[in-house]
């Protein structure tokens, strides 16, 4: 128990300090609300580590497997029972409770948390503080200015934290009230939601000043836990420090900003979940011996499995990479190798076979290369891809892409990753777990080479968001490798490389500080800017905060004037994440590429609403509204409806919104 309270003291200061940033919520509150939370959390993880009999590793494994199994627990109970997650998450705590009563901790191998392991974890929630603070602040700019200075999407996601945490999000999907959500991978968007119904607040601020942070401090997490099984503490702090202290690949050579990095774990942070779970399995699966228990091996492949509830696209990449590699370090593998990867191959030309003859998707590899080396301005590589295609053909010009873009994605590390398996190969100090990296960079380019277009008709949904992991994998390993190599040619002053790793990283952190909005926080790239920063209409934010103290469960709100065209948001989207209510249409792009019946609801719906207009009066106008169970008519622009042009009978109105009360009867 001294280890939970002390891994969630360290941890739950950071996380409480950028909620308060948003400036939705005080700071005493953030403090209790995440510090209940974070305590659960690692609690879960150092029993989940207790169960595999992985009690002696670090900390930071307990805190990426207690996130694991309490989003996946609160998810499951939200979905099979209908509850909101804090009533989910006190089930889960509860049961932890008792757990903890009925199995108290006698595992002799469990060691307190001594002066590495509190450094490590001051590490990671320091970086995270450091890399998350800008964008946890956009809520009090988008009060201060109407701009979100943070990736569109986090409207989108701070929705869907409402929807699965908010009191007033009781009628289904909040984008298409009185339908099921829309099939998604929900588990990291859990805890956000629980503190949504703790502290009572909408999605937005819970979106960019806590799910981020959640987010990197995961996979800060779980670089350290790899790190520390590969090469020790060293390895450990060495790994969070290549990922968030050294400028990405995009920063130099070819400088494509779309396959940067930190802009993506900024960008997406389910993304970033992901990769916290997949480096501890990496972890957890090198400490399984073949022959000998087989919890590790348990272990890892519930994380492995389990990453695919939250962000499937990574997982199309990591599960391959952890399976053959578990593979690998069985006996009967390594004795029959070509007869079970030509078993395996087999298996996936199979699959893809039957995918493509089932589905009328496209293959997105030649589009993909396109786009992903022309369409990415400004790079250092201008219309290079296009020479190769016009003078050599499609063959050459897509081999040639497929190695620009780990070359992009990589960088320097194309050639530091095999130095340094030769450095640790001359010190005789490989292992068998040192091959996936190998086999994620292997099943990086299965993907690329056979994923279809997604249904938004983007060709880089399932080609481009893998990378991420690509690159953190092959990072820490690099290190990783250098530090293991080091330690075997130089045992004796081994044990000072942790000190000298920890220094540094700590006169590093104040060079990064500032640097962090340029590193990640802004696109580099050309039409990334119409997604950053985001203006919305004058008054939202208000609307959002009336909408939110005057509605009640059960209620829906309409907007009006919203368009058919494709958007990345729009103000019912935006309403949504701002106050926690369901709209009874948003986002009409989404909806009408899914399901038929869904593409039906969301056309019919916006005929109703546009029929609104031709009421006769503020009477009938308000009786259609009543008709159709909407209880909220919110109307943008500078006036109103045909039949209220001076919005004299708006219940609320600010500068370019207006919102009509419909009276129930």
């Amino acid at each position: 128990m001294k280890r939970t309270v002390a891994t969630t003291l360290v941890l739950a200061l950071p996380l409480s300090a950028l909620l308060w940033l948003s400036g939705a919520v005080p700071l005493h509150l953030a403090l209790g609300g995440v510090t209940l939370v974070v305590f659960f959390v690692t609690f879960s993880g150092f029993l989940a580590l207790r169960a595999l009999r992985l009690a002696e590793l670090p900390a930071s494994a307990a805190w990426v497997a207690g996130a694991f199994a309490s989003a996946l627990v609160v998810y499951a109970l939200v979905a099979w029972f209908k509850l909101l997650a804090v009533h989910a998450f006190a089930l889960w705590a509860g049961a932890l409770a008792a757990c903890a009563v009925i199995f108290p901790e006698r595992d002799p191998r469990a060691q307190p948390l001594d002066r590495e392991d509190l450094a490590s974890l001051a590490v990671c929630g320091l970086v995270t503080l450091m890399w998350c603070r800008a964008i946890a602040q956009a809520p009090t700019g988008l009060v201060r200015e109407g701009v979100l200075y943070a990736w569109i999407d986090y409207f989108v996601h701070g929705g869907i934290i409402s929807q699965f945490g908010d009191p007033l999000a009781t009628r289904g999907s909040v984008f298409l009230a009185d339908h099921a959500p829309l099939l998604y991978h929900y588990a990291s968007y859990m805890l956000p939601a629980v503190l949504a119904g703790l502290l009572d607040q909408p999605g937005l601020a819970l979106a960019t000043s806590f799910w981020l942070p959640m987010g990197v401090l995961t996979m800060c997490a779980g670089a350290y836990a790899l790190g520390m099984a590969l090469a020790g503490a060293a390895g450990g702090l060495a790994s969070v420090a290549v990922l968030t202290l050294i400028p990405d690949a995009s920063s130099y050579g070819l400088r494509n900003g779309f396959l940067s990095f930190h802009f993506h774990i900024l960008m997406s942070p389910g993304a970033d979940h992901v990769i916290g779970v997949f480096l501890l399995c990496a972890a957890v699966l090198s400490r399984w011996v073949p022959g000998t228990s087989a919890r590790p091996l348990l272990g890892s492949a519930l994380l492995a499995a389990g990453a695919a509830w939250f962000r499937i696209q990574v997982f199309a990449a990591g599960f391959p990479a952890w399976l053959a590699t578990a593979a690998l370090a069985a006996p009967a593998v390594r004795t029959r190798k070509f007869l079970f990867f030509s078993a395996a191959l087999l298996a996936f030309l199979l699959f893809i076979i039957a995918f493509y003859a089932a589905t009328d998707s496209d293959l997105a590899l030649q589009i993909f290369l396109d786009v992903l080396h022309d369409w990415q301005e400004p790079t250092a590589y201008t219309g290079l891809y296009r020479v190769l295609l016009d003078e050599h053909g499609p063959l050459f010009a897509v081999i040639a892409g497929i190695l620009l873009v780990y070359l992009a994605c990589l960088g320097a590390l194309v050639v530091l990753y095999p130095l340094a398996v030769w450095l640790a190969h001359r010190a005789r100090a490989l292992r068998a777990i040192d091959g996936f990296p190998a086999f994620v960079l292997a099943a990086y380019l299965a993907v690329m080479l056979t994923a279809p277009i997604d249904k938004h008709l983007d060709s880089t949904e399932f080609t481009v968001r893998p990378f991420v992991l690509v690159y953190a994998t092959v990072a820490v390993w690099t290190v990783c490798l250098v530090c293991r190599a080091i330690a075997a040619r130089w045992p004796r002053r081994a044990v000072h490389v942790w000190r000298a790793v920890l220094g540094a990283t700590l006169l590093a952190v104040p060079f990064v500080w500032n640097a962090t909005l340029a590193m990640g926080t802004l696109p580099k790239f050309g039409w990334g800017w119409d997604y950053y920063p985001t203006k919305i209409e004058a008054g939202l934010v208000q609307a959002g905060t009336y909408l939110r103290e005057h509605g009640r469960p059960g209620q829906v709100f309409a907007v009006r004037g919203l368009q058919l065209k494709w958007a990345a948001t729009d103000p019912a989207v935006q309403l949504i994440s701002l106050s926690g209510m369901p709209a009874y249409l948003s986002y009409i792009s989404a909806h009408t590429i899914e399901a038929p019946a869904r593409e039906r609801i969301a056309l019919e719906r916006y005929g109703q609403l546009a029929r609104l207009d031709r009421a006769p009066s503020v009477v009938a106008a308000l009786d259609e509204l009543r008709r159709l169970g909407i209880a909220w008519y919110v109307v943008t622009g500078r006036e109103g409806p045909p039949w209220d042009r001076e919005r004299r009978q708006a219940r609320f109105f600010e500068r370019n919104v207006a919102i009509y009360a419909v009276p129930e009867r």
